[in-house]
């Protein structure tokens, strides 16, 4: 953006705080607070505010560079319109979500009737606004809408342009969520699905990275979903809120806090122990899971989670459970063979009275040699989780 200043010189700028809200003030001093220059000083100051993890001054910020942009630019300029969608994701981000979704569905259309439906300002708006709606948990809306945002990616980009891929990307993750995983597959082709023990091999690999607990983690053929919990050793400064993924693994990991979850727990114990036995166990499956892939191909169909048997004393290590329901009786007969020939210690269940799958199937439980602490189970859990649809695995 090109500015037309008085004489004389304004503070240099730098990326501090400080000199940003001082650059805003030479402005404001010399040619009001309703001059483009001051929009767009202050623009940056916001910006600057938001990226320091200050959200609530960002806001007041940006509201009042708009209503400087509105002021000098008119309300459909191009300049007008960046603002109003940077504090729409102010908005987002403070959990306003009703603001943000009206804000960006008029950032969008205003700029649909400017530059065009095609235009990479007009599908930014757009995938923002469907972002929003998903974190807002309106998924059946937002998965309304993603294919048209995928064809106009592709006209505008080309569908082997890396923006276009991305945007499939997040329509895939989000089709999986809604259990609707042969579209999944549809939307990303052949590479969707993955051998499940190199997508727990990169979950291993991330929780090694982040130091962070597992508070839930859900592992498949199609990719893994994790919660990962803050706490007082984490060896990493991801805080609350960040959203960390492995794209070539479709993995997505949500870093999360006790106000995130229904039974909070304290940030401030040391979990990091027991979540290196978590790694472990994991990273030991996967070594198992490799040669049970080769022996039984497509037909091993297992679904992974981690099972916490006293939440929120998450301390004690928890437990890996396989869910194999969608597997034949002969199949899961085959696997538990493999099972109990992998280096284990096996562990006693304690009994039950319930029917179903525990009772009438039986299964493993043991101890892997590559993380003693943890058990990795073919039933524990099961009777407190749905089975699974005809499409995951």
């Amino acid at each position: 953006m090109d500015s037309i200043l008085p004489k004389g010189e304004p503070p240099v700028p730098d990326e501090s705080l400080a000199d940003l809200a001082e650059r805003v003030e030479w402005h404001e001093a010399r040619q009001g607070p309703l001059s483009l220059e001051t929009a767009a000083a202050r623009h940056d100051f916001a910006a600057a505010l938001h990226s320091a993890g200050r959200p609530a001054e960002a806001e007041e910020q940006y509201a009042r560079a708009y209503q400087a942009f509105v002021h000098s630019c008119g309300r459909t300029h191009l300049f007008t319109l960046t603002c109003m969608n940077n504090l729409a994701l102010v908005l987002r981000d403070r959990r306003k979500w009703q603001p943000a979704l009206e804000l960006l569905a008029e950032v969008h259309q205003l700029r649909a009737a400017m530059v065009g439906p095609t235009h990479p300002l007009t599908l930014n708006a757009a995938n923002n606004f469907l972002i929003t709606q998903v974190m807002q948990g309106d998924l059946e809306a937002a998965a309304r809408e993603y294919p048209a945002l995928v064809g106009a990616c592709e006209e505008a980009f080309g569908p082997d342009d890396g923006t276009t891929h991305a945007i499939r990307l997040d329509h895939a993750h989000l089709l999986r969520r809604l259990g609707r995983h042969r579209e999944a597959v549809e939307v990303l082709g052949e590479r969707a699905v993955r051998p499940v023990a190199e997508v727990l091999l990169g979950c291993a690999r991330l929780l090694r990275y982040t130091g962070l607990f597992p508070v839930a983690l859900t592992a498949s053929r199609y990719g893994a979903e994790l919660r990962l919990g803050t706490h007082g050793a984490a060896r990493t400064e991801h805080t609350p809120g960040e959203v960390l993924r492995d794209d070539e693994l479709d993995i997505v990991c949500e870093v999360v806090g006790p106000h995130d979850l229904e039974v909070p727990y304290s940030p401030g114990l040391d979990l990091l122990a027991p979540s290196d036995q978590v790694a472990d166990a994991i990273g030991a499956l996967a070594e198992h899971l490799a040669p049970a892939g080769r022996e039984l191909g497509e037909r091993l169909r297992v679904r992974v989670f981690v099972h916490h048997t006293h939440w929120p004393r998450l301390s004690s290590p928890p437990i890996l459970t396989l869910d194999r329901r969608l597997m034949s009786a002969r199949d899961r007969a085959r696997h538990d063979r493999l099972l109990r020939a992998t280096d284990h210690e096996p562990v006693e269940l304690p009994p039950t009275g319930r029917r179903g799958f525990r009772r009438t199937v039986g299964g493993f439980s043991g101890r892997l040699t590559g993380a003693p602490v943890v058990i990795v189970s073919t039933v524990i859990g099961l009777e407190s989780r749905p089975g699974p649809s005809p499409f995951e695995a």
